[in-house]
């Protein structure tokens, strides 16, 4: 404002004598470049705080970011025994309780999409794949994989905290819930197809937050792979070092399904005998 002001000064000073014309003009060119100078710095001290004060991964402890997409992940731990799984915080439920989740769905998402997002989480089938596929074993050799996180997690052995086995859908318009899936028609601005933010009370988790952006632009396999995703996030887990994993930073959307050492990762979280990540035999 100081340098637009001295500018708009400068602009009254029409009465010049031919005798100090030539001076007043070269100090009234210096002054006016000044000004664009003052005025420039200006600009760039506004911006550069506007862009300082976009979203990023704090690492404090309230919260824990999570994204799809190209982004940087504090939770990635590279480990020279094998690929890792990196273990976050934990729901802390009674015994056959529920996580209730809650499914925020604009008009314009159709049902199939909202029966996507459920299958991802509520299914119990099970898929045979054979580990070359996956770069996990030879060939002839079998894993099983999820689709979703009920069967991923029903069989799961007894835990020092119980493991959320048991999930609730909701579809309605109020935040309510444990665990809120809001879906966005709008492009993220970084870039990202998914953002997680868990809400920790002590060690605890007490509220979960997932976005899946650019809904409508998304095939229905994308969306459930998304959302398998970001739910390994609200239930704890980070990041996996496998590139191939369900839980990499970026998803490989050629197998993307829950594997068993997802399904151990949960189980060592939940039973808090881990060094913060689980190391997975393949």
């Amino acid at each position: 404002m100081l340098g637009i002001s001295y500018v708009l000064k400068n602009k009254k000073l029409i009465h010049f004598t031919k005798k100090n014309l030539t001076h007043k003009t070269k100090v009234s060119k210096i002054k006016h470049q000044k000004s664009i100078l003052v005025l420039q710095i200006g600009i760039l001290i506004f911006f550069g705080g506007y862009f300082t004060g976009l979203p990023s991964s704090s690492g404090e402890n309230e919260e824990l970011l999570n994204y799809v997409g190209f982004f940087n992940s504090e939770h990635t731990v590279e480990n020279l025994r094998g690929d890792s799984i990196s273990l976050s915080k934990y729901w802390r439920l009674s015994q056959g309780s529920s996580l209730s989740v809650n499914i925020l769905n604009p008009v314009s998402i159709s049902n199939e999409s909202i029966e996507t997002i459920k299958e991802s989480i509520l299914s119990k089938e099970k898929i045979n794949l054979e580990d070359s596929l996956l770069h996990k074993g030879p060939q002839n050799s079998f894993s099983n994989y999820y689709v979703g996180w009920a069967g991923a997690l029903e069989n799961t052995p007894e835990t020092k905290i119980p493991i959320p086995k048991n999930f609730e859908v909701l579809n309605s318009q109020k935040s309510n819930g444990d665990i809120v899936v809001i879906l966005s028609n709008i492009k993220d601005r970084s870039g990202n197809t998914g953002y997680t933010k868990t809400i920790l009370e002590g060690e605890e988790i007490v509220k979960a937050f997932i976005t899946i952006y650019d809904v409508d632009s998304l095939s229905n396999t994308q969306l459930g792979t998304i959302m398998r995703h970001e739910f390994g996030h609200a239930l704890g887990l980070g990041h996996s070092t496998a590139p191939e994993d369900l839980m990499a930073p970026t998803i490989d959307m050629t197998y993307p399904y829950i594997s068993d050492c997802n399904i151990i990762a949960v189980a060592d979280l939940y039973n808090e005998n881990s060094d913060g990540t689980t190391i997975c035999e393949k």
